[in-house]
């Protein structure tokens, strides 16, 4: 679980809290082992390392600000994790050396937040982070895009305000593709601990017809009772059509192979990861 204090400096302790809720009760459903990272910037150039002939114009006190604001992030990732190990019943063990059962640990790492990511998350099974309300000048929060390209490993995206368990009522978004394939494949050990499981597929301009059947039939192969939704003509975008049933479904969670696109290609066909990912209503599980 990577934090870095993102991005609402008015409410800085509520925007992880979530992910962190929903990391910690999935560990101690699994029995497995949470580690939290916080990872922190680089301190900046601060103004009063400048050569005294430097002109300022207001540059030095913008670094100040962002060397605050940076050590304010990093108090309050302790004061998350601190909060959630405490709230927990039973709490985890705190440790680093492998144990059984239920454990935890919390370490910070300075650095490029960018570049640490992909090293730290690849030696995970799985990755959570909190979705952020935010319009970002890039098609996806750079998070979530970062996570997606270098780690590898599947993703849990949490809603801000997502309330109780996740996982009971299971979407599995199922369009033939590979991606998709790969999803539910790695999707396998929440599947075992929910008690419904449906299986969603939407009818796409220009696409072969694909029977959600098929993935239904996979899963019963595993032991796992399944049942599907065909989306028919519905006059959007496969992902909004899909999260739209899921909720319709009571649904709190969304399981769907994660695709990186051209941006000429989401303007025109969309892009079902970065709809889940940029107006996040559902926990989601992307696999890339």
């Amino acid at each position: 679980m990577p934090l870095i204090g993102q991005h609402d400096l008015e409410n800085p302790l509520e925007v992880e809290r979530f992910a962190l809720a929903a990391g910690f009760d999935l560990a101690r459903r699994f029995g497995a082992h949470v580690k939290v990272v916080s990872l922190i910037d680089r301190p900046s150039s601060s103004s009063r390392n400048w050569p005294i002939w430097w002109p300022r114009g207001g540059a030095g006190e913008l670094l100040d600000w962002i060397d605050e604001v940076s050590e304010q992030r990093r108090k309050h990732a302790v004061a998350q994790y601190n909060a959630i190990v405490s709230s927990q019943d039973p709490q985890p063990l705190q440790t680093e050396s492998p144990t059984p059962g239920f454990t935890a640990n919390f370490s910070e790492q300075v650095g490029e937040v960018v570049t640490m990511l992909g090293p730290i998350c690849r030696l995970s099974d799985l990755i959570v982070t909190s979705a952020a309300d935010t319009d970002w000048l890039v098609p996806f929060s750079p998070l979530v895009e970062h996570i997606l390209c270098d780690a590898g490993k599947p993703l849990l995206v949490v809603p801000k305000n997502s309330a109780g368990v996740i996982g009971e009522n299971v979407a599995v978004a199922w369009d033939g593709s590979a991606a998709s394939a790969r999803a539910a494949a790695a999707a396998l050990p929440f599947l075992r601990l929910a008690r419904e499981i449906t299986v969603f597929t939407c009818d796409e301009l220009g696409k072969a017809d694909v029977d959600p059947a098929d993935m239904v039939a996979y899963l019963a192969w595993h032991g796992l009772d399944a049942r599907s939704a065909r989306i028919k003509d519905a006059g959007q975008r496969p992902g909004p059509a899909i999260i739209d049933a899921a909720l319709e479904q009571n649904c709190d969670l969304v399981v769907l192979g994660a695709g990186l696109h051209s941006r000429a290609h989401r303007l025109v066909f969309g892009s079902m990861t970065e709809y889940v990912v940029d107006k996040p209503r559902i926990a989601a599980l992307l696999v890339p």
